[in-house]
């Protein structure tokens, strides 16, 4: 069930339908953590509702006071 693909690059946490979106990288800086999500991995979802993310990855230790921003389509 994990791994999504470019057509539908979301996956679905459970049968009825809750959007998951899994992280492609994770990086920190001096000023923030980046979480990667697929290109365009919003398309094909409603406007509203719950939407899930799984982090691939851990988040670099030292960070947990850092903000935590989402990067797709080179927006944050």
């Amino acid at each position: 069930m994990f791994g999504a693909t470019t057509n539908y690059p979301f996956n679905f946490a459970n049968r009825n339908g809750i959007p998951m979106i899994e992280s492609t990288s994770v990086t920190a800086n001096d000023t923030n953590v980046l979480v990667t999500i697929p290109n365009r991995a919003f398309r094909f979802l409603n406007g509203t509702g719950l939407i899930l993310f799984r982090l691939n990855t851990a988040i670099p230790t030292g960070s947990a006071a850092l903000p935590i921003l989402f990067v797709s389509n080179d927006f944050t």
